[in-house]
C-alpha cells in the first residue's frame, strides 16, 4: 500500500531496531547473540525453571517447546514443562474451557492452575508442599482432551511413520503400490495471497490456531490431502518434519505445510456452541520455510527454475490425537497473509523489494515422493 514506504521511513528514521531488522534479513551472528536459546548453559543448577505454554500460542509456538528442550541440553538444573491447549497467556485466564469454536472438556487453566502453579510455587517460594506429583513433562492432547505426564519430551517411545503425499489429493500411510512420481500443481499470486483466517477482522486473532480450514480448501492456490476415515486414534507427540519434493518457475517461493483434524460430518458438541461442527477442519499446526532458506538460514540459496528439488524443515511440537471416524489432512500453499509477509517470489532482497519485484510462481509438488514424518505415540500411553 502507498502507506507502507511511509511508515517504513518514520520508523526506519526514528528506530534503530527497526533498521538493524530490515538490514539483517539472516541468521547471522547479529540475531546469534540474540537467540535465548544460546544462553541456556547460564542457568545455575540451584535454579529451578517451569516452562508453561500454549499447544496453540499464536505468538510464540516454537519457543516454550524449544526453550524447554535447550534448557534441557545445556543446564544441569531442575526444569519441567507444561503445554496446555491454549493461546498466549491463557494458562492465566482462569478459562481453559475452549479455544475458537474448538473445546477441551474440561478447564484446563483451573487444572494447570491446581495441580502445577499453586504446588510448585508453594514449594520453591514458600517452603511447604510437595512437588513429587508435577512430572517433567505435563500434556495436555488435544483430540483426546486429556493431560499426559511423561519423564522425558518428546517421549522416548514415539515411532516415527511417513505419510505420503498421493495423486488425487489422497494421503496415506502406505507408499504407492506403483511409484509414479506425478505432480500437483498451483500458481501463487503476491497479489491474490492466501488469508491465514476466514472473513474480515480488524485485528490478528489469536483463535486461527485451531480455525476451520474449509475456505482455504476451497481455494484453487490450496493443495488439499486426505486420509480415508480413520479406522483407530492416531495420536502425535513431538515435532514434525514436512519433506516435500517441489519445482517452481520462479527463483524463490514459501511453503505453508499445515496438519488438518477432520471432524466428522455428524460431529456436534453437547454445549451451546452454535459454529457447524460437523465437517470441520481443526487447524492442528501450522509452518512457513521461506524456500531460499531451505539448507541453511545463514546462507539462502535461490532455486533453479522448473527443477525439482527438495523442501525439508521441522514444525513445531503438537500434542493432537485425530480420533477414529476423523481423517488427517494436509494442506499446502506459498502464502499465508498477513501472518507471513508476502514473498516476491524472486530471489531479491524482500525487505527492500519493489512492487515489480513480485512475480506470480507456478508451483509443483511431486506426489509419492512428498510426505510428513509423524512422531506417532503408541496407543498404551
Amino acid at each position: 500500500t502507498g502507506a507502507l514506504p511511509n511508515l517504513t521511513k518514520l520508523l526506519g528514521d526514528s528506530v534503530a531496531f527497526w533498521n538493524d531488522l530490515m538490514n539483517h534479513p539472516n541468521y547471522t551472528q547479529w540475531w546469534q547473540e540474540r537467540n535465548d536459546r544460546n544462553f541456556m548453559q547460564h542457568i545455575l543448577p540451584t535454579t529451578a525453571s517451569l516452562v508453561a505454554g500454549g499447544l496453540f500460542d499464536a505468538e510464540d509456538c516454537f519457543g516454550a517447546w524449544n526453550l524447554y528442550k535447550a534448557i534441557e541440553l545445556k543446564a544441569k538444573n531442575n526444569n519441567k514443562l507444561v503445554m496446555g491447549p491454549w493461546y498466549h497467556g491463557q494458562w492465566a485466564s482462569g478459562d481453559g474451557t475452549h479455544l475458537g469454536n474448538v473445546y477441551f472438556d474440561s478447564n484446563t487453566a483451573d487444572w494447570y492452575a491446581t495441580n502445577i502453579e499453586i504446588p510448585y510455587f508453594n514449594y520453591y517460594l514458600k517452603g511447604t508442599g510437595s512437588i513429587d506429583k508435577i512430572a517433567e513433562a505435563n500434556i495436555f492432547f488435544s483430540g483426546e482432551n486429556k493431560w499426559h505426564q511423561f519423564n522425558v519430551w518428546p517421549p522416548a517411545n514415539i515411532q516415527t511413520s511417513k505419510l505420503y503425499l498421493q495423486q488425487n489429493g489422497k494421503l496415506s500411510f502406505e507408499p504407492a503400490k506403483t511409484f509414479n512420481i506425478s505432480f500437483s500443481e498451483y500458481t501463487s499470486d503476491p497479489e491474490k495471497p492466501v488469508p491465514y483466517t476466514d472473513g474480515v477482522h480488524e485485528y490478528r486473532t489469536r483463535e486461527y490456531m485451531t480455525d476451520d480450514q474449509r475456505f482455504a480448501a476451497a481455494r484453487p492456490d490450496v493443495l488439499v490431502y486426505e486420509t480415508p476415515t480413520l479406522t483407530n486414534d492416531v495420536t502425535l507427540a513431538g515435532p514434525l518434519t514436512a519433506h516435500l519434493n517441489v519445482s517452481i518457475s520462479t527463483t524463490d517461493a514459501d511453503f505453508v505445510v499445515k496438519l488438518i483434524d477432520v471432524f466428522p460430518e455428524d460431529f456436534e458438541y453437547n454445549n451451546s456452541s452454535t459454529y457447524p461442527m460437523g465437517g470441520y477442519e481443526m487447524l492442528v499446526r501450522g509452518e512457513v520455510m521461506r524456500g531460499r532458506f531451505r539448507n541453511s538460514f545463514e546462507k539462502p540459496e535461490p532455486f533453479k527454475p522448473n527443477t525439482p528439488t527438495i523442501v525439508q524443515y521441522t514444525l513445531p511440537d503438537v500434542a493432537h490425537t485425530f480420533k477414529k471416524g476423523h481423517k488427517i489432512m494436509v494442506q499446502i500453499q506459498s502464502s499465508w497473509f498477513p501472518l507471513v509477509d508476502r514473498n516476491p517470489q524472486q530471489f531479491v532482497d524482500i525487505y527492500h523489494a519493489k512492487d515489480s519485484d513480485f512475480k506470480k510462481a507456478n508451483i509443483r509438488i511431486y506426489n509419492n515422493d512428498s510426505y510428513l514424518l509423524l512422531p506417532i505415540l503408541p496407543s498404551n500411553n
